[in-house]
Formats: structure tokens, C-alpha cells, sequence
């Protein structure tokens, strides 16, 4: 939801804005669980053997969504092509997935029908309504979203894109129990950044007020926590938390400033009111962190339910920190 439909929202609604903004964020693990809904619509699926899964992804959380699920699974058994066009070489050995909210599209609505009528398997995961879900061809397999969420999510495009690559190896049963027992995770992760929970108890409201008033820097050291650092830069970019990503081992910070420097010259060393920087290593424990110069660690704990579920409910927390409103300034009086 954006600003504007959120304050047309909330012009005489008794609703507190934050919660307005985590309504989307609430239903994480529920998009989990529409896509394991959608695998019998997927059968024809299992058991292919593609020349390549091509992914044309709609929009910026559906692009960076795509690219956490080939960094986390590489190296993958197909190649797996992320683009917003349809590549001219598509025909009958290939997989496409329109991935992303965009309603209305003209050349992706005519991408999926080209790649309908050269043969490919086609698959929409995309808007509830607009001109592309209309324009689907018939055969086009279809992950319908949930009717009442509006904003991106990237648990539906991560489960829906990692469900088709699961469904080309494994048995469905198998991968629909995987989701489930993995959208509970995320129902788990949900419970504790309820906006009705304080900082002391609410992990996503921490790491709201920790990068506070300063520039960001998203990291990892392994494979999932950076992959979700690169998701975790664009969604916070396009949610007005601006920040960056960069490599664990190859981030140099400068030390921290001291408070007050008397030797500070502001004609030679510059104004002294610049942003503090702050960097958060997701996936790794507090140790990690305290390596670097105002970090913080993210991190959670899903034994027995593998690396994806956990690095969901990482990105659950990132999403949710974007919908909390920051605690008012004590009053001088």
C-alpha cells in the first residue's frame, strides 16, 4: 500500500497507521500457504526436465525475489534466466514464470502469449486482477494471490519460484508439507513483530529503531544471510529506508566518529552533522557483528526446517521493520 492510499485509508479511521502498514506484512506466512494451494495446478510440472526456467519479473521486489532464490539454490541442476522480456531462443523445452504485482503490462501480457503459443509451459504469478491476469492464455497455470493483500510479497514470489524448481525433482506431497511446515516458521516470526509488542520483546521493531536517523548498509557472511542482504537493500530502498548492500569480507568501513572532536576544523574536514553509518549482518550470530564498527546481527533459529524457512523469517522481520512508526521524542517540558 502506498502513502497515499494509506492516508486516504486512514482519514477518520481509528486504525493506528503502523498497523495499517503491517497489514500486508501479516500475511506472509498465508502467501506460503496459497502457493503449497496451488500445486495440484502445478502437476504438470513434476518430473520436467527443461532446457530453462525463465522468470520475467514485473517489478523490482519480484526481480530481487528471483535472484535471492538463484543465489540461495546455486548451483542450480537448469539454468534459471531472470529478465523483463521474453528471450527470442523461448519454445516448448522451456519453463516461464511472469513473476511480480504489476497489473498492467503490454509486453509482458504479449511475453506469456508468445511463450504459450512456441510451446513453453507458462505460469502467471501475478496480480489478483488487470489486463495481464485477463489476457492469460488459457493453458497458463495460474498461482492466484490472495484478494484482500496490495502490497509486494516477497514469500509468495521466493515460495512460488523455489516451489517450481522443487516440483521438477521432487514428489508434490513432499514439497507442499515443506511449504506448510515453512509458513508456520514465518507465523511463528510474525507473532513476535506483532505491532503490538515493544522493542523489548519485538525483534523487527529493534532493528527499526537501531538504523534510525543513519545511512545503511545490509550484509551477510554466508550464502543466505547475504542473499537476504540484497533483497533486504531493495525492499527497504523502495519502502523510503534507503540503503545499500556489500560483500561481508570485502566491506571497509571508516571508524566511528568520536562524539566530540575538538580538533574537528569544518572548513577542512567537512560538516560534522553527516549520517551516522550502520551496517546490519543478517543471518549470523552478535560475535559476527561485533567485528564491524556499529553492526548489528539478525538472526533466528528453525532446526529441522532447513535454510530457506529461516532466511523467510529474516526477511519477514526486514519487511515488518519498514511498517513500524518510531517511538515520539520525550517531551522537553
Amino acid at each position: 500500500m502506498d502513502n497515499s492510499s494509506l492516508d486516504a485509508y486512514l482519514d477518520g479511521s481509528t486504525y493506528k497507521r503502523e498497523t495499517v502498514k503491517f497489514y500486508d506484512v501479516a500475511h506472509e506466512g498465508a502467501q506460503i500457504r496459497a502457493v503449497a494451494g496451488a500445486i495440484p495446478e502445478l502437476q504438470g510440472v513434476y518430473g520436467l526436465q527443461p532446457r530453462s526456467i525463465v522468470v520475467i519479473a514485473t517489478d523490482q521486489v519480484a526481480d530481487a525475489s528471483a535472484r535471492f532464490v538463484s543465489r540461495m539454490r546455486s548451483p542450480l541442476r537448469a539454468p534459471l534466466v531472470i529478465t523483463d522480456s521474453l528471450p527470442s531462443y523461448v519454445g516448448a523445452l522451456d519453463v516461464v514464470i511472469v513473476l511480480g504485482d504489476r497489473a498492467d503490462d503490454p509486453d509482458t501480457s504479449q511475453g506469456l502469449i508468445s511463450a504459450e503459443r512456441r510451446g513453453a509451459t507458462t505460469i502467471l504469478v501475478g496480480p489478483p486482477r488487470g489486463p495481464i491476469l485477463e489476457d492469460a492464455p488459457d493453458d497458463t497455470i495460474i498461482i492466484p494471490p490472495l484478494p484482500t493483500v496490495y502490497g509486494a510479497s516477497p514469500a509468495r514470489s521466493i515460495a512460488a519460484l523455489s516451489t517450481v524448481l522443487d516440483l521438477l525433482e521432487e514428489d508434490p506431497d513432499l514439497v507442499s508439507q515443506r511449504l506448510r511446515d515453512t509458513a508456520d516458521c514465518v507465523d511463528e516470526e510474525l507473532e513476535q513483530l506483532s505491532p503490538e509488542r515493544d522493542s523489548v520483546v519485538n525483534p523487527g521493531r529493534q532493528l527499526r529503531e537501531y538504523v534510525d536517523l543513519a545511512r545503511v548498509v545490509h550484509t551477510g557472511r554466508g550464502r543466505p544471510g547475504f542473499a537476504v542482504a540484497e533483497l533486504m537493500s531493495v525492499v527497504w530502498s523502495l519502502r523510503g529506508l534507503p540503503s545499500g548492500v556489500a560483500a561481508f569480507d570485502e566491506l571497509e568501513l571508516p571508524p566511528p566518529e568520536p562524539e566530540h572532536n575538538i580538533f574537528h576544523d569544518p572548513l577542512l574536514d567537512g560538516p560534522v552533522d553527516l549520517l551516522a553509518l550502520k551496517v546490519v549482518v543478517w543471518a549470523e550470530e552478535p560475535e559476527v557483528a561485533a567485528a564491524l564498527p556499529n553492526a548489528l546481527a539478525a538472526n533466528c533459529d528453525t532446526p529441522g526446517t532447513g535454510p530457506l524457512a529461516a532466511a523467510l523469517k529474516l526477511i519477514t522481520r526486514g519487511l515488518a521493520a519498514t511498517a513500524y512508526d518510531l517511538p515520539e521524542a520525550p517531551s522537553e517540558d
